[in-house]
């Protein structure tokens, strides 16, 4: 893959087009499984499912997926959670473990968790740097879970997040495990853009208080292209505050964002709202740009609305995008 210029793409007619299908979208036989919902999390059960916009059921991660470093999970159809829900696990001893794995591979777990993921579509993972034991827990899960189940189509959504927090061999390793799931589905590896330039300053040796602070695009672009023949994933994803940059091995696009408040970029929330985006878009069969783009929308509607978000909210928010395409003062952004 040779890197010359990246696409840019119009936002404008990706967004109409999004208005008029989401209107008309029903993935209301899907399961959407996460730790907080669009509706009031404090409200929800295992058992009470809140529908959102895209008429989604909607249920509470267990607590033992959110102890694997499983951040939410979108399901073919409705699954007994019950099992899973009630083992009774050490949570402090299991998360405060480096090699958690063998705390919860016994038969039981394993077999519920063969049930749960021969019914998944979508499994999106924590940030692996702030999650002890992540490499343990997904390398176990790959191996004892996913592999025997035989299935090719999954999508797997990994955040590396600060990779400064780990030595090198470690992020080395984490590499080759996400890697490793690219045998069994479709891999999105996301980074923001500090995080991505972190990573490529490990991959290649050079010392994090190395700061270049003549980085231009295009030698910004050139380090992103890098990591991505690196590893061994479908898409990778580096964001930024003003666009969204995504590779693949048969395209490679720009994506200019709505602007928004530096409260909703760093929202606790944010990523787990992106990728409830990006997992819908995927769900929906939509193209990778409808898929980023509708990601976009959902994580700036949740992080931007205190209520629970709905169709009308969702609209609303693409017209306001819309309109910022239009203004003279922005307009420039998105060429």
């Amino acid at each position: 893959m040779e890197l010359l210029n990246l696409e840019m793409i119009n936002a404008g007619p990706i967004l109409a087009d999004l208005r008029s299908r989401i209107q008309n979208f029903d993935v209301s036989e899907t399961v959407f499984l996460s730790r907080t919902n669009s509706g009031n999390a404090e409200e929800q059960s295992l058992s009470v499912p809140d529908i959102n916009a895209f008429n989604v059921s909607e249920f509470i991660l267990p607590e033992i997926l959110h102890m694997m470093g499983i951040r939410s999970l979108a399901l073919n159809k409705l699954h007994d959670l019950t099992a899973l829900a009630n083992f009774d696990l050490d949570i402090k001893n299991v998360a405060s473990e480096h090699y958690p794995w063998h705390y919860l591979r016994n038969e039981g777990i394993i077999t519920e968790l063969r049930l749960l993921f021969q019914n998944c579509r979508t499994i999106a993972f924590d940030n692996w740097s702030n999650h002890t034991g992540a490499s343990d827990l997904w390398s176990g899960l790959l191996a004892d879970v996913i592999r025997p189940l035989k299935k090719k189509d999954f999508e797997f959504i990994f955040y590396l997040g600060d990779p400064q927090k780990k030595l090198s061999f470690q992020v080395d390793e984490a590499i080759d495990i996400i890697s490793d799931f690219s045998l069994y589905g479709q891999v999105t590896f996301a980074l923001d853009e500090n995080e991505a330039i972190k990573l490529w300053q490990i991959l290649n040796g050079i010392d994090l208080d190395t700061t270049d602070v003549n980085q231009n695009t295009h030698e910004l672009n050139r380090k992103y292209i890098s990591i991505f023949r690196t590893m061994n994933v479908t898409r990778l994803l580096i964001y930024s505050a003003s666009k969204a940059i995504l590779f693949t091995k048969q395209r490679q696009f720009v994506l200019a964002r709505k602007k928004v408040a530096p409260t909703i970029e760093m929202a606790t929330n944010a990523r787990q709202n992106f990728v409830a985006g990006f997992s819908i878009g995927l769900l929906l069969q939509l193209d990778i740009v409808h898929s980023l783009t509708l990601a976009l929308i959902v994580f700036e509607s949740l992080s931007e609305q205190k209520e629970r978000m709905d169709q009308k909210n969702l609209l609303a928010h693409i017209d306001r995008w819309i309109e910022d395409l239009q203004k003279p003062e922005t307009m420039y952004l998105y060429q």
